[in-house]
């Protein structure tokens, strides 16, 4: 758990976001002024940001709140390649591609069947584990919140772009503040957070179509992608293992390892090739 509050990060732009959202409030800021502007901080420092806003302004919906100030400086290139793009369709495939520059998490998984399409992405390990459950939900909230406020930002039609929410947070007292927000059907104590989407949506044309930015900012966005941590889930999936192990009363290598489809040998070196 602790490998992952390390390794994966947020783009510290995103902390102008939390900077401005105390202002607006009048709250003092954990942004801190050591990073320059394209750097990222580690999760686990965002959550405790997030926990210092939280214990100043101990408010249901936070979340939603602090995303709904988000402007395209706060999400940085990924933004602005957003606005190369023609259809919704385009976005979605430039979502995938670059997300990780500025909100390098769980990776999140796009679905598509017949008449809807879906972004999704599972809960943290350190969750299962009873760590950060309060930051973590607001962190949940935020990226909703984020991705529906952006969509306005980039659509003429976005207020009714959600076709159903699933939130993997607790249940609030006032649920209509986020059905009302996203004017959509919201659940929650869900196993993993997902928006549902009418594929009708792929063709939807946005606003600031302008074909030759992603010529502009799409190569210096591939060399920030490569400088990234490459992608490993290995760490995380072991974390799970050993949570579902524990719920087992069965804490053993070999447990973990069929688990993961490893024997136990190859699952030892792997980790030890890890450190």
């Amino acid at each position: 758990m602790k490998s992952f509050l390390k390794i994966k990060s947020v783009r510290n732009s995103l902390t102008l976001l939390l900077d401005d959202f105390c202002k607006k409030h009048g709250l003092d800021s954990p942004k801190s002024y050591n990073s320059t502007f394209n750097d990222h901080i580690p999760f686990g420092e965002w959550l405790n940001k997030i926990k210092d806003i939280n214990e100043q302004y101990p408010k249901e919906g936070l979340g939603l709140e602090i995303g709904a100030l988000v402007q395209a400086n706060h999400i940085g290139i990924v933004a602005y390649i957003a606005q190369s793009c023609d259809t919704f369709a385009d976005y979605i495939e430039i979502l995938s591609k670059y997300e990780r520059l500025w909100f390098n998490y769980i990776p999140k998984k796009i679905d598509f069947d017949e008449d809807f399409f879906s972004i999704s992405w599972e809960k943290p390990a350190y969750v299962k584990a009873g760590l950060y459950i309060k930051e973590t939900s607001i962190v949940e909230e935020m990226q909703v919140s984020i991705i529906y406020h952006h969509l306005q930002q980039l659509m003429d039609s976005a207020e009714n772009a959600f076709h159903r929410l699933d939130l993997a947070i607790p249940e609030p007292e006032n649920i209509e503040k986020y059905t009302q927000l996203f004017n959509c059907p919201v659940y929650f104590n869900t196993e993993q957070t997902k928006i549902v989407f009418s594929n009708t949506l792929l063709k939807a044309k946005l606003k600031c179509y302008d074909p030759t930015l992603f010529e502009i900012l799409s190569d210096h966005a591939n060399i920030l992608l490569k400088q990234m941590p490459k992608q490993d889930s290995l760490i995380e999936l072991v974390n799970l293992s050993v949570i579902q192990a524990l719920e087992n009363n069965n804490v053993q290598i070999n447990f973990v390892a069929r688990s993961l489809n490893l024997s136990p040998r190859m699952l030892q070196r792997d980790l030890r090739d890890r450190g």
